[in-house]
């Protein structure tokens, strides 16, 4: 998946930023400030890592210093465009993605990263290795969507195919290889050969304030005013061409008001044909009614949960667990 090893062998300090680091995946110096670097290259394993021009392109001295969820400067950017599969035409998001505050930290860094580094855009590999540092230096594992392990694959893994993968659905980040491909699926393909930058819309949403990366308010994960409005109004224009997370949350919201709770969600979901449509579309389940009930049953306590969180960021729901009242509007 283009990240680092896991195993903590040959641990060494680095004699500039103190940063730790494994030196036997790290041969050319310190991964995030590039102390001691030399002519060798990083060593190979089964994992594929990156390239020791990754790290060069990544931590250039000066460069490490940047604090890269400040609201970042204007950098050079193009319109978003969303994607719209059998998934976002009928059901908006996937049913893992339940935050916005992750892909709005990814687009800060993704900017700052491209300013302070003088470039067009970064890798995917070098940009998930920055978050991995900004996650551990800003305390963020304890924050919805952001890794809880940053030394956990499947935990980083996570940050990218929900939450990166649904902020360049929703056309906030633009997404290219650095060569054509045969490949069908961009993020078959290894991480140091995937380049990533924000959209104008999804720099102008990394710009507007935010509590927690700026205030440090780190027990209020909701958005600010500016931040709902924007997105709302993102959510509405994209929901004119075919992406209808919009559609399917103000349905939500009009089910809620009637006093409901979230298991009554769940099997609002369930018994949703367009839900089912959906699943149809991919599932492997269709020609045994009983295992495709079962995993109806499963993807609609996901999507359920998953909606109801992101209306609580939104301030549409409130937001204190195993409380559903509706207390704002998405109009």
């Amino acid at each position: 998946m283009g990240i680092f090893s896991t195993k903590r062998e040959n641990i060494v300090r680095c004699g500039k930023c103190n940063t730790e680091f494994d030196l036997e995946l790290n041969k050319e110096g310190c991964p995030l400030c590039g102390f001691g670097k030399n002519k060798e290259s990083i060593s190979s394993s089964n994992l594929q890592l990156p390239t020791s021009n990754t790290l060069k392109d990544t931590y250039e001295n000066g460069y490490d210093n940047i604090n890269y969820l400040a609201i970042p400067p204007q950098i050079k950017s193009s319109k978003g465009k969303p994607v719209l599969d059998d998934e976002t035409k009928f059901v908006g998001l996937w049913g893992m993605f339940n935050d916005y505050f992750s892909g709005k930290g990814l687009l800060r860094i993704c900017a700052n990263m491209i300013y302070w580094g003088k470039k067009e855009n970064v890798t995917l590999t070098s940009l998930i290795e920055s978050t991995k540092h900004v996650v551990k230096q800003e305390n963020l594992s304890s924050l919805k969507g952001f890794p809880k392990d940053i030394k956990n694959d499947s935990s980083v893994n996570r940050l990218v195919y929900h939450f990166l993968v649904g902020f360049y659905k929703m056309g906030l980040f633009e997404v290219e290889l650095k060569e054509p491909s045969k490949k069908d699926n961009l993020w078959n393909h290894d991480w140091d050969d995937i380049l990533i930058k924000p959209t104008s819309e999804g720099l102008e949403f990394a710009r507007l304030k935010n509590k927690v990366f700026d205030e440090k308010k780190y027990e209020d994960q909701t958005l600010t005013k500016e931040e709902r409005d924007w997105l709302l109004n993102h959510l509405r224009a994209i929901d004119k061409i075919g992406f209808k997370e919009y559609t399917l949350l103000n349905e939500i919201v009009s089910f809620m008001k009637r006093g409901k709770t979230g298991k009554d969600l769940e099997k609002w979901f369930a018994g949703e044909e367009r839900f089912k449509s959906y699943m149809r579309s991919w599932s492997a389940k269709t020609n045994n009614a009983k295992e495709f009930e079962k995993q109806i049953s499963s993807l609609s306590t996901t999507f359920s949960a998953s909606k109801i969180s992101l209306l609580r960021e939104l301030g549409i729901i409130k937001n204190e667990r195993n409380k559903f009242d509706v207390i704002g509007k998405l109009k």
